[in-house]
């Protein structure tokens, strides 16, 4: 993390959205949180849709299928929380939001308040962003370092109501923490979570990089060096015992399956497969 400046990666992941796999918009806001030069990147030629299109399939290429693989995993999630909220749960949190801009486009009812955790540099430049619309519902930000303070504390001071179920995205965050912070990190979501609440994070395998053997020495190096190291990795039946048995799993896969059950137009591209998403529910 860079002071006063968003996360690389939160950059990135907002490119992604607001470059999108084809002229459907996957998130009409992710570009207006980018810099000046970004944003124009994103924006691409706007004089034909053929022009607009092959632009957006250049960048498709040069980001190495990252473009496709935040499209799909910003879909299979939605997809999810669109389940959770049809429920009734009114309660949702970001954990690592960065410039995540669901709680501005999600079609959930104008009750449901969010809540955007994230480290300090992050939020104030989000904020600073955002400060010129018009918010669609009651959305708390709460600075917060995930590896040196407990979050829910800071929930609970901010009006979380631990009586009601509520739904935790924990996106494209646990691959930049080691394990024992991931574990405490869950237990506090436990502490917090009553019966019924859902729980989608994602998470990342040991094993598979972008570029093969050549990809697990460069892409740590070059995480390492953006100041935004690659510290954990689990298989998936690790993150089942950490669930257990508090959480039960209702669906963990990769990229592949999650093309599968969207039906997007993204494509599943290899060297992501290490990244997946486990759904939890947690029992009564």
């Amino acid at each position: 993390m860079r002071l006063g400046l968003p996360s690389g990666t939160s950059l990135l992941v907002a490119f992604a959205r607001g470059i999108g796999v084809d002229d459907r918009v996957l998130d009409p806001h992710a570009s207006k949180l980018l810099p000046n030069g970004l944003r124009r990147l994103a924006g691409g030629p706007t004089r034909s849709q053929a022009a607009s299109s092959l632009w957006r399939a250049s960048i498709r290429v040069a980001t190495l299928g990252l473009v496709d693989h935040i499209a799909l995993r910003t879909e299979v999630i939605d997809l999810h929380l669109t389940e959770a909220l049809r429920s009734g749960i009114r309660q949702l949190v970001i954990l690592g939001a960065g410039l995540d801009m669901r709680a501005w486009r999600i079609g959930s009812p104008l009750e449901v308040c969010v809540y955007e955790l994230d480290h300090p540099s992050t939020q104030r430049y989000k904020r600073e962003r955002v400060s010129a619309l018009t918010p669609p519902r009651d959305i708390r930000y709460l600075g917060v370092d995930f590896e040196r303070e407990r979050f829910c504390e800071r929930l609970l001071d901010s009006g979380f109501d631990p009586t009601e179920p509520s739904a935790w995205i924990w996106e494209g965050v646990a691959m930049y923490l080691p394990d024992a912070a991931v574990r405490k990190s869950l237990d506090q979501i436990t502490e917090v979570s009553r019966g019924g609440s859902c729980m989608m994070m994602t998470y990342r395998v040991p094993g598979a990089l972008p570029l093969g053997a050549i990809g697990r020495i460069v892409v740590p190096a070059l995480f390492s060096a953006a100041g935004e190291a690659l510290k954990g990795a689990l298989h998936p039946e690790e993150v089942v015992s950490m669930l257990a048995p508090e959480w039960q799993v209702s669906y963990d896969d990769n990229n592949l399956g999650w093309k599968a059950i969207t039906g997007s137009e993204a494509s599943a591209v290899s060297s992501f497969v290490s990244e997946r998403l486990v759904v939890a529910v947690r029992g009564h």
